[in-house]
């Protein structure tokens, strides 16, 4: 276990005297809420100066971090994982729990933060300790897990409790936490993500759909994000002699091999060997997307938001969007998205129906897609997400912008 400061700048203060901002995350990796991670604390460094972020250990994330002027440190700590429903792994929740409690501890008493960030409520440990500490504490929720039982989403809300403020990244996601713990509607917001565009703008997709349709999935490989589904509906699209290619651009989780080689069986098995392309893990999607007719996005699971769908909006692609949940609420009023309802039965024979409507409505799916991009562009400006993030972690501080009463269910909303 290391909780050593990673950068030679280990002072507990900036040079204005002020006590530093503490940032804890789960992860080093470049997905979702990785990204939102480093447009937040882009925009804490430029308001508060002084920026620690606490990672469990190297990645791809951590350069970013530095570039953006915060300092890294890494730090093991409890997150809270789904393998935890196991009994089978709860010694190991157990002895996760209390390994991540000195270090915590440690950092609280050495940096001294007069705020801490925790970006998502998967790391139970930090809200209390950091309240325990002295320091204003903000959790950030972006998960709805609303398949769960009641009493394992009651878990999950009740550490955001000891927190002054709750930060939420859709609709759906406040519902799920409010319909655990009514009482958390008083601290938390709504801040939707910030998802930056191509850079030099989108590029219009191709006039003509000449050939293959190309479909796209960008994201984990995994059985919730429902990968499976695209192969199947690939099958049926050649059945019905429709051709069409699938390019994956993402990895497993690590542990979870399996369900790769489930994958490459299914694909096996379907005959679509040769129509589906395995292409990995790639930190710029733009080149993907452009490359692309249409970007899918079928999870069967709850999600909270949909970072992806709206980066196909962004780069001026149709999308194929699973319609329920925080990913109806991430691309509404678009006209370039044709819903599916992942969670039926007719899942697959639904997605294979959508990529026929895309390849039959093309023009119109192709003319709204450059119309859509512009408004996603605005809707999720990267800046806005991270100063919103900033002025909720600056609210105790003369120097922070008012916030407007709550509105209801739907809490605060921080101005731009």
């Amino acid at each position: 276990m290391n909780d050593r400061p990673r950068t030679e700048n280990t002072s507990t203060a900036d040079s204005t005297g002020r006590a530093p901002i503490l940032v804890v995350h789960p992860s080093s990796d470049l997905y979702g809420a990785d990204r939102m991670l480093l447009e937040a604390v882009r925009e804490l460094v430029v308001v508060h100066g002084d920026v620690v972020v606490a990672v469990p250990g190297p990645g791809p994330l951590v350069p970013l971090l530095l570039e953006a002027g915060a300092r890294v440190e890494h730090v093991s700590t409890l997150v809270l994982e789904k393998r935890f429903l196991d009994p089978r792994h709860w010694p190991a929740l157990v002895h996760d729990t209390l390994a991540g409690i000195g270090p915590a501890r440690r950092m609280l008493r050495r940096l001294r933060p007069r705020a801490v960030y925790v970006s998502t409520e998967v790391l139970p440990l930090w809200p209390l300790l950091s309240r325990r500490a002295g320091a204003y504490s903000v959790v950030h929720v972006h998960e709805a897990e609303l398949e769960m039982p009641g009493f394992i989403r009651l878990g999950l809300a009740l550490p955001v409790m000891p927190a002054n403020r709750a930060l939420v990244n859709s609709e759906c996601t406040l519902g799920g936490l409010v319909d655990s713990v009514p009482r958390l509607a008083r601290k938390s917001t709504v801040v939707l993500n910030g998802v930056a565009a191509p850079p030099g703008g989108p590029r219009p997709a191709r006039e003509r759909l000449d050939g293959e349709l190309r479909i796209l999935y960008v994201g984990r490989l995994s059985e919730r994000k429902g990968v499976h589904l695209l192969v199947e509906a690939l099958r049926l699209l050649e059945e019905r002699g429709v051709p069409a290619v699938l390019d994956l651009v993402g990895d497993v989780v690590p542990g979870k091999e399996w369900y790769e080689h489930s994958l490459r069986r299914l694909i096996a098995e379907a005959g679509v060997t040769d129509r589906v392309r395995f292409r990995g893990f790639h930190a710029d999607v733009w080149p993907w997307m452009e490359a692309a007719d249409v970007v899918v996005v079928p999870p069967v699971v709850t999600e909270a938001f949909g970072n992806t769908a709206v980066e196909a909006v962004l780069a001026a692609r149709p999308v194929v969007v699973a319609d329920h949940t925080g990913l109806r609420e991430a691309v509404r009023d678009y006209g370039c998205v044709v819903g599916v309802d992942t969670l039926a039965h007719d899942a697959v024979w639904q997605l294979a129906d959508a990529f026929e409507q895309v390849r039959a409505d093309w023009p119109r799916l192709r003319a709204a897609a450059l119309a859509d991009a512009e408004e996603a562009r605005v809707r999720h400006e990267p800046r806005v997400f991270g100063r919103k993030v900033a002025q909720a972690v600056a609210e105790p501080w003369p120097e922070a912008p008012s916030v407007p009463p709550a509105r209801g269910h739907a809490a605060k909303e921080i101005p731009a």
